[in-house]
This record gives C-alpha cells, sequence and structure tokens, in this order.
C-alpha cells in the first residue's frame, strides 16, 4: 500500500471506504443516475475523458443507425424500408443529441473570456 508517512491506519482506511464507495447498491444508484443526467442533460463541467466516451458512445448509435439505413437500399427498398428508416431516424436521434451533449462546453469559463 502506498500510504503517506504519518497517516493512521484510521485515516488510511477512510481514504480508501471512499475510493469503494460505490460498492453498495444505494451508492451505485445514485452514481447511475449522475451518468444518466450527463447523458440525457449534459453537464458542463463533465471532464474531458467522459465526454471522449460519451462520443464513442454515441458513435456506436450513429454507426447503428448508417447500418440501418443502408438497408433499404440493397433492399431495393422493398417490404418494410420505412420501418428501417424509422429506426435509423430513432437511433441517429439519439446520437445526436449525445454529442451535443458531450459537446457542451463549460459555460462559467466562455463568460470570463468574454468578459
Amino acid at each position: 500500500m502506498d500510504s503517506e508517512p504519518g497517516k493512521t491506519f484510521e485515516q488510511v482506511r477512510a481514504q480508501i471506504d471512499a475510493k469503494q464507495k460505490a460498492i453498495l447498491w444505494d451508492d451505485a444508484r445514485k452514481g447511475g443516475a449522475a451518468v444518466d443526467a450527463f447523458f440525457w442533460k449534459g453537464d458542463p463541467n463533465a471532464r474531458p475523458i467522459q465526454r471522449a466516451g460519451l462520443i464513442v458512445f454515441a458513435m456506436a448509435f450513429l454507426l447503428f443507425s448508417l447500418a440501418i439505413a443502408s438497408i433499404p437500399f440493397e433492399k431495393h427498398f422493398e417490404d418494410g424500408w420505412s420501418v428501417d428508416f424509422l429506426m435509423a431516424a430513432g437511433a441517429l436521434a439519439i446520437s445526436a443529441r449525445l454529442i451535443r451533449n458531450a459537446l457542451r462546453g463549460n459555460a462559467k469559463i466562455k463568460r470570463r473570456e468574454k468578459g
């Protein structure tokens, strides 16, 4: 263990407990709610790695929408092509929303730079 000299056992234990807090159901639920809020509402104070992860997740929806949208072209617009386009439009909308939330900047920093 890489504890600093002079720390007591209780301080080291408290530090380890703080790092492992999300193992309880209530803590994990709260953390999951925070992630859901970041996905759907965005967070202007998100870290760059969180934004990059959200963009990768959004790209999966974008790839899915492109794959689904290409099916009617392969089938020459026969049998249910409108359903394929509706599914692709839904995945594209989710992808656009996630990318928008990932690219939201920190409004406080931008205001300071302008003013």
